[in-house]
């Protein structure tokens, strides 16, 4: 019972780094690689990057950096008007049906500002309360998933000229490289194990 486990945890394990190995590039990509979509995605160090998760982050952890070291001396209650007006206009401009009409310039601003006011959010409510801000944290998950749920992802491909032909489009096609890749390193060493415990057992 215990080696069968380890033998399936040793698998699993493999399979994983492997997958890693060849796909690690494209864990943070949220759209074809394809001309369509070429200004959604931006290319670091080999990586290929969400345009707007890229410019998410960068503006949270760049807003944390310049509040935390000043937390103490900055009086959150004189803005707490220009925070309701950021919270409405955050979820009205980040409304996902809305959101994908916007050009991509104004995408830009809205996913920067976004990370601004996300991290100014948290950073408000775990100082004047702990739960305030493990409150606030759940709203953000919760909210997240409501929007979510309206990127259904059905229009991605929705025109394209390609999406009724019987082979991988252009947008696909390095992904779907990286997983023959994946397969084809896992099926090898795979063999080569079950030969050698073959031989063992000879």
């Amino acid at each position: 019972m215990t080696l069968s486990l380890l033998t399936k945890l040793n698998k699993v394990l493999l399979y994983q780094y492997i997958f890693y190995k060849h796909f690690y590039k494209f864990m943070f990509l949220h759209k074809p690689l394809c001309p369509r979509y070429k200004d959604s995605t931006v290319k670091i160090f080999g990586w290929y990057v969400c345009r707007s998760c890229l410019l998410l982050y960068s503006g949270f952890i760049l807003t944390l950096l310049l509040i935390i070291p000043k937390i103490k001396t900055i009086q959150f209650d004189k803005y707490f008007a220009l925070w309701i007006c950021g919270c409405i206009l955050t979820l009205f401009m980040s409304y996902p049906p809305l959101y994908s009409k916007f050009r991509r310039i104004t995408k830009d601003f809205v996913r920067f500002y976004d990370g601004i006011f996300l991290a100014s959010v948290f950073v408000v409510c775990f100082k004047s309360n702990i739960y305030a801000g493990i409150l606030s944290i759940f709203a953000f998950i919760l909210l997240r998933n409501l929007y979510n749920k309206k990127r259904t992802g059905d229009r991605i491909c929705k025109g394209c000229e390609n999406l009724n032909q019987e082979t991988t489009c252009v947008g696909y096609q390095k992904q779907k490289e990286a997983l023959l890749k994946i397969e084809e390193e896992y099926s090898n060493i795979r063999m080569r194990q079950t030969f050698k415990e073959r031989n063992n057992y000879d």
